[in-house]
């Protein structure tokens, strides 16, 4: 049997690096993840962005394979649990398995299958426990990968999303890989921050996801840089980008914030409709379509839910 490890759409670099270093797992054929004469590749959904690009440049890492559509495949989802956030033709494919940090996705099998989620600042953190609790010793390449994982979707272990245990573990896969979280962090937001050949109607889609609630289906797009200052002087550009996206991918609403990562805040785009909703929600009014949140990082946390409340009582 061939599985196929992939991460959610629009790949950041914890979907990626858990999906290379979880074949590295279950290659060893450990515990419940035992897949016997299975053929296991970690697979992309998506081009890469910069920073991911970046990481695996860095360990000397292998792109992996672009998959378009999970129509009959066996498919092992890294990073998301959910129809919305996967490849095309999920519900056509054989789920065997889910790795995820994220809310429940509405995912549903014929048969059980592994599945564990658990509340942590990244997929990588829960990798990284599951080779300690199956005697699995991390090579370092692999916790190198993980830790650039963590680093990634913590923001450096800033994010509220962060918890004791990605700490811990941040540092043991510091120790392994000899490499200071500090000094790689810096390189990747630097990479990540480049958007000098990036169209606009692209960076609102690179990190991107669509909710839905009380019969509202809306997306948010985040784009998390240490350089937010290029990102607002072209707000005009943004905003035609946004409204023109949103007419096409036929959401009810669509917002996009910038993060900047060292100020721990996020600034939203906003098109007229969403403007109304997030004075609403977030209990501040917007100035010239943008609304300024302070210490405001995470989408999962901070953003996602409070609008998942209001349209769900609205």
């Amino acid at each position: 049997m061939k599985i196929n490890i992939i991460g959610h759409k629009s790949p950041d670099t914890d979907s990626v690096v858990s999906s290379i270093v979880l074949v590295d797992l279950l290659e060893k054929k450990k515990g419940p993840l035992n897949f016997s004469d299975s053929e296991i590749e970690p697979k992309r959904t998506g081009k890469l962005n910069k920073e991911t690009k970046f990481v695996l440049n860095y360990f000397k890492k292998e792109t992996p394979s672009l998959v378009k559509s999970a129509r009959k495949k066996n498919v092992f989802l890294v990073d998301h649990g959910g129809y919305e956030e996967s490849v095309d033709k999920i519900k056509e494919a054989e789920i065997v398995g889910v790795l995820d940090h994220h809310r429940l996705g509405g995912i549903s099998t014929d048969s059980p299958i592994f599945y564990r989620t658990e509340p942590l600042g990244s997929t990588s953190t829960i990798l990284a426990k599951m080779f300690y609790e199956n005697e699995v010793s991390l090579i370092k390449k692999q916790a190198g990968l993980l830790l650039a994982g963590i680093l990634s979707d913590t923001l450096n272990l800033t994010s509220p999303t962060t918890t004791k245990v990605d700490k811990r573990i941040a540092k043991k896969l510091s120790e392994i890989s000899k490499e200071d979280p500090e000094k790689l962090a810096e390189k990747m937001f630097q990479a990540k921050s480049d958007i000098s050949d990036i169209p606009f109607k692209e960076l609102i889609k690179k990190d991107y996801k669509e909710y839905k609630s009380g019969g509202t289906n809306f997306g948010i797009g985040v784009w998390e840089t240490i350089a937010p200052r290029k990102i607002k002087e072209n707000k005009e550009e943004i905003l035609s980008a946004l409204k023109k996206f949103k007419k096409r991918s036929k959401m009810d609403l669509i917002f996009f914030a910038s993060i900047d990562i060292f100020k721990n805040e996020a600034e939203i785009f906003l098109l007229e409709e969403e403007r109304e909703v997030a004075e609403k929600v977030f209990n501040k009014k917007p100035k010239d379509n943008l609304i300024l949140l302070k210490k405001v990082s995470s989408r999962k946390k901070q953003l996602v839910p409070p609008l998942m409340k209001f349209f769900k009582k609205r």
